[in-house]
Order: C-alpha cells, then sequence, then structure tokens
C-alpha cells in the first residue's frame, strides 16, 4: 500500500539531499493531477538510490522537482543541509552545478546544432573550472565517457543513441557535480547498449565519487546499479530498503507483484497479481491508493493512510497489512 511519514530518514552527516513531505501539483482544466503526495527520501555520499514504479506513478516529477524543475507544491528539499525551495532564481542558479541531470531521451536531449565538444565544455564557459576538468581536458573526459575525440566537431545525428547517452554522462560529470540524477537513461536504448552505459555509469561512481539517483521502470535495471531502492505508486511512497533486501525480501504487496512481472523472477511465498486499472491522479483513491488493485485491501485501508514503519532493521514499508518477511 501507499502512504506518508519521515520515519525511514536518516540521521547521518552524509546525506546530501534529503527531501521532505514534498508535493507537487499541476492543474488542469478539470481538476488538480496528484502528481507527488507527500514523498519524503534522502541520498547519502556515493550511493546509488533507485526509485522505481510504473509509469505515471511520479518518479520522474520527484527527480525533477528535486532540482526545482518544477518547484514543489510543498514540501522541502535540502543540498548539504541547504532549503532549495527557499532560494530565489539566481541562489538556485549557483547550486544547480553541483546537481546534474541525465535525461530519458538522449538525442532530443542534445542541441542539434552544437557541435559534441561544445555540448559537453558549455558548463565550462559558463561557471569555469571547478574541478577536475578544464577546457584542456574535454578529450579526456570524451574518452573516458567511450567518445573518440577525433568526432569532437560532429553533431548529435552523427551519432547513435547510446553514443549521445555517453555524451549526456559527459555534459553532466564536466562540472564534477556531487549528484547526478538519472531519469531512465536506457530505456531507449537497444539492451546490448543498455548494459554499456549501466556500466559507464557505476565506473564514473566510483571514478570521481558522484552519488546517483536512478529513476526506471525495469527492476533488474535498478536492482544491478542501487544501493538503496525506493518503489512509488501514484505518487506515493511503497517501500523502501536496501537493494539485495528489497528484492530478497519484498513485503509491500505492489513490490511483490512488480517482481512477479519480471520473466523467470522467483517471489517467496504467493505471487501478487495487479488486478483493476490504475486509478486517475486527478482523484486519487481515499486512504491508501493501492487499496482498488491490492488483493489484502480492507475497509481500515479505504479509511486510514498508512504510514511508513520499519518491518526490519533498514527496511520500511507503508501498508496496513505487509506480507510476512522470508
Amino acid at each position: 500500500m501507499a502512504g506518508s511519514g519521515t520515519a525511514h530518514l536518516r540521521d547521518d552527516p552524509d546525506v546530501l539531499i534529503r527531501v521532505e513531505n514534498m508535493v507537487v501539483e499541476f492543474s488542469i482544466p478539470g481538476g488538480t493531477v496528484h502528481a507527488v503526495s507527500d514523498v519524503s527520501f534522502d541520498l547519502v555520499e556515493g550511493e546509488t538510490l533507485g526509485i522505481v514504479g510504473e509509469s505515471g506513478c511520479g518518479k520522474s516529477t520527484t527527480a525533477r522537482a528535486v532540482i526545482q524543475l518544477p518547484k514543489p507544491t510543498s514540501g522541502t528539499v535540502s543540498y548539504q543541509g541547504r532549503d532549495l525551495t527557499a532560494l530565489g532564481n539566481e541562489e538556485m542558479r549557483k547550486i544547480r552545478p553541483d546537481v546534474q541531470m541525465i535525461f530519458q531521451d538522449p538525442i532530443s536531449s542534445l542541441n542539434p546544432r552544437r557541435t559534441v565538444h561544445d555540448i559537453i565544455s558549455e558548463g565550462l564557459r559558463v561557471w569555469g573550472g571547478r574541478g577536475v576538468w578544464s577546457e584542456e581536458r574535454i578529450e579526456e573526459l570524451m574518452e573516458a565517457v567511450g567518445i573518440d575525440p577525433r568526432y569532437s566537431e560532429r553533431k548529435p545525428h552523427q551519432f547513435s543513441g547510446g553514443q549521445c547517452q555517453r555524451i549526456s554522462i559527459a555534459r553532466a560529470l564536466v562540472l564534477d557535480p556531487k549528484v547526478i540524477i538519472c531519469d531512465e537513461p536506457v530505456s531507449a536504448l537497444d539492451v546490448s547498449v543498455q548494459a554499456q552505459i549501466l556500466n559507464l555509469l557505476e565506473d564514473m561512481k566510483e571514478r570521481y565519487g558522484v552519488s546517483l539517483i536512478f529513476i526506471s521502470h525495469d527492476l533488474s535495471v535498478v536492482k544491478n546499479v542501487s544501493d538503496r531502492v525506493m518503489v512509488m505508486y501514484m505518487g506515493k511512497v511503497c517501500e523502501i530498503a536496501q537493494s539485495d533486501e528489497l528484492f530478497d525480501h519484498p513485503v509491500h504487496h505492489y513490490t511483490r507483484a512488480l517482481m512477479s512481472a519480471i520473466p523467470g523472477a522467483q517471489v517467496t511465498g504467493q505471487a501478487d497479481l495487479l488486478e483493476g486499472e490504475l486509478p486517475s491522479a486527478i482523484e486519487p483513491p481515499s486512504g491508501c491508493r493501492f487499496r482498488t488493485r491490492c488483493p489484502k485491501a480492507t475497509e481500515h485501508c479505504r479509511v486510514e493512510e498508512p504510514q511508513v514503519r520499519e518491518v526490519s532493521p533498514g527496511h520500511w514499508v507503508a501498508c496496513h497489512f505487509p506480507h510476512e518477511r522470508d
């Protein structure tokens, strides 16, 4: 089931990003879209946090709201203890080099009129050298992400989708960010290319000490790259735990249903199957938002929204009646 709460947030001096009670809503003709509703999570230095859920669950909106694109309707987003939601445009602009983003479509996210060299080095022209990289070392950065520097004067349309994503990674790394938000970075790529990009991200994380927020609807991808995983449903947090713990012992009925849908997956106990259609984000269900599709839902789930609670050390779930931990 999907609920709220901040009990799972860590009191750790190495926390880089802390999101508390974040709400993102959009007004449209006919009502208000409740895209993200009271979501809380954190990211510590050197960690990869995977955020997973089916299309429309709010994971991409959550990621973009972290960098204030769009600005949350309510709640707070703190970076190194500084509340980003309280900053003006100019103050936020100074923070952006530290928190970069890699977008889902590697080709449309690059300016088609600019050369690869110009795309990668633009951040340096705006901000100057901030760390490891400089204009003189762009070729070295291109080599690090697997792009031949001889092709630096080519334009994006002359590269494959996988190569364009490598260019996007180089563009994100050039300012030596502390955090990179990866919004479905491999979903538009062939499976063989996906593996290359995932290996590259892991290598960049280890080599340059960057922390990642990794958004995906593919659980198998999230399992391979994440240290912790947060499962979302209709703008709410369902479950959050260390990656191995979550995949070995899923207790949320939605998480178990997602894992049961993976070909060849082994989910202990009776597999949960999703029933019914995804409710409207304009009029979400009362109480637990997952109750309309949950095999264990009761009247209590309709009346009261579950709060995030710990079921084992570091394993948190928002459910009134979670599956027993195996």
